[in-house]
């Protein structure tokens, strides 16, 4: 007990000694005080009678602002939340006693679901359109996969061809 003991004092002593001779070295460092800077001009009226466009003049659309690509939107399986990259195969366990899923899509693109842990054991179980959702969905494991008080599944995000 007392070798450990010893051994904290030791390291707390070189701590402290550490921190003294970097808290100098960076004193010693900055020997000068920087220059102040050169005060800024006032910013003069506009010349034109303030008639030059602001940037958030016309426009149509989603032109200009962002649109679609801004916006990638989540999905939302049993109370967590993940990437509506497409293209992925995610693989979902939910625990604590879950025997369904419930999918929520705030996406433009659509989700499947699929048994098991791989989205290639069969065809999707659910399907969920952009912007809608899918309670009570009952994912069986496949043979050879035993889940406990819980429930696997994976899905994958579908690419739309306007995306």
């Amino acid at each position: 007990m007392n070798l450990a003991r010893t051994n904290m004092v030791a390291a707390a002593v070189g701590a402290a000694a550490a921190l003294v001779a970097t808290g100098i070295t960076y004193a010693s460092a900055a020997s000068d005080p920087a220059p102040a800077a050169a005060p800024m001009a006032a910013a003069s009226a506009p010349r034109d009678g303030g008639t030059q466009s602001k940037g958030n003049e016309g426009g149509r659309e989603e032109e200009g602002r962002g649109g679609r690509e801004g916006r990638e939107g989540r999905i939302q399986i049993n109370e967590r939340s993940y990437s509506s990259h497409p293209g992925d195969c995610i693989t979902v366990v939910s625990g604590l006693g879950a025997k369904t899923l419930n999918i929520r899509n705030d996406s433009h693109k659509t989700v499947e679901v699929f048994r098991g842990a791989v989205c290639d054991n069969g065809g999707p179980i659910a399907t969920v359109g952009p912007h809608s959702d899918s309670f009570g969905v009952r994912a069986c494991p496949p043979e050879g996969i035993e889940v406990e008080n819980g429930v696997i599944a994976s899905f994958r995000v579908v690419r739309h061809h306007e995306d």
